[in-house]
């Protein structure tokens, strides 16, 4: 690991808002500090042009002037970073159920994949898509393979086509087990996975989960830091099979449960549910690429840089704040668990609090900072830490 120890200087990270389709310059999109470039100057963090206007009508939220008292900075010297990024990359990993009862709904799958990685790339979205399903042929099951553009065209016995989609070998998924394989297979697909990325998991499936939500939802961020937020998305049996019978409707024939455990994960992270016993996959793949593509907006997780020359870093020296564009500005304390999320306004945390290499901002805080044209993050090191309220 990178062994840092930043101590008495304040680096700034500035992160001009890119628009929705991203930034078409050339960079290692991998590398979320491409294009640093460093000023070195005197003076305190903060803004000394506050007129005292409160009726700004064109100030979205009510995020005050930190000045040089709110950010607890007085006297330090400043180093700022600014860097050029794009819309945040996303992460889009598919669990497809390949039993014996969904060979219609793996064909529906495979056909509909390139249309769905077209439609994201078109809209110059940094994206990777993971496929957990076995390759065909697969006992009574279908199996899945992808062909070209995503796929590499090795189709029916290999598809993966790094960096921009990986096929997990041997990812069979059962009727009710696709929460649990998703957890299972993690290291097999862990090194694809970027922590400056939003993860999205689509699951397709006629049944129910037998992992609980919650505790899905807490194996799944145990796993890694950045995988505490991130977007469910499902095609599954929106309806009863027992009640769909009574009512005449399509899910007494196709759905083998009410896929529930799925439905809670979609309502908890706001996701997009479609019923799979409607057969119709299309416009629910285009619903999910679309909110991809939303989702692709002001990063939330940013890397920690390498210290200048001559400096060290020290972990309880560091804050975050975030500025609008338009004068107000929004302290953004740290908690020592993203599972203490939850219990502030706003707050960040590390992906390791003893080693960190990467800063994370709090879901509800991620959420409220989006939609300002020209907002921007800093991150400033060697000032005591503050604390989320």
């Amino acid at each position: 690991m990178r062994r840092r120890s930043w101590t008495p200087v304040i680096l700034g990270l500035s992160f001009p808002l890119a628009a929705c389709g991203g930034d078409d310059r050339e960079r290692d999109s991998s590398d979320p500090t491409a294009g640093l470039t460093i000023t070195v100057g005197n003076g305190t963090a903060g803004d000394d042009d506050d007129d005292g206007d409160d009726d700004d009508d064109g100030e979205i939220l009510d995020l005050g002037n930190a000045g040089d008292e709110g950010a607890g900075n007085n006297g330090c010297e400043e180093i700022v970073e600014e860097a050029q990024l794009g819309a945040q990359a996303q992460d889009i990993i598919f669990v497809i159920d390949t039993s014996g009862s969904m060979v219609q709904e793996s064909a529906f799958v495979q056909e509909q994949m390139n249309s769905f990685s077209i439609q994201i790339t078109a809209a110059n979205v940094d994206a990777r898509i993971i496929l957990l399903a076995e390759y065909p042929p697969f006992g009574i099951g279908p199996g899945v393979c992808i062909d070209p553009p995503l796929g590499s065209g090795g189709c029916p016995a290999t598809d993966s086509n790094p960096p921009e989609f990986l096929h997990v070998p041997d990812s069979d998924i059962g009727s009710s087990d696709s929460l649990f394989r998703l957890l299972e297979l993690y290291p097999a697909y862990s090194p694809f996975l970027r922590p400056t990325a939003l993860t999205h998991l689509v699951v397709v499936s006629d049944d129910n989960s037998a992992m609980p939500a919650g505790e899905f939802v807490d194996q799944w961020g145990a796993l890694s830091p950045h995988l505490v937020n991130f977007v469910a998305h499902g095609i599954v049996s929106s309806e009863d099979p027992d009640a769909s019978c009574a009512a005449g409707t399509a899910c007494c024939q196709l759905a083998a449960q009410q896929g529930t455990v799925y439905q809670e994960l979609i309502g908890l992270t706001g996701g997009v549910e479609g019923n799979l016993c409607d057969q119709e996959f299309q416009p629910i793949f285009q619903a999910v690429a679309q909110q991809v593509v939303a989702g692709a907006s002001l990063s939330c997780n940013h890397v920690i840089p390498d210290p200048p020359d001559g400096e060290t870093f020290d972990k309880d020296q560091v804050n975050v704040e975030f500025e609008d564009g338009e004068g107000g500005t929004l302290q953004i304390g740290r908690v020592n668990d993203p599972a203490l999320c939850s219990e502030v306004s706003d707050g960040w945390y590390y992906d390791d609090p003893d080693d960190p290499s990467v800063i994370f901002v709090c879901p509800q805080t991620c959420d409220k900072i989006q939609g300002f044209d020209e907002a921007s993050i800093a991150i400033k090191f060697g000032c005591a830490t503050i604390p989320a309220g």
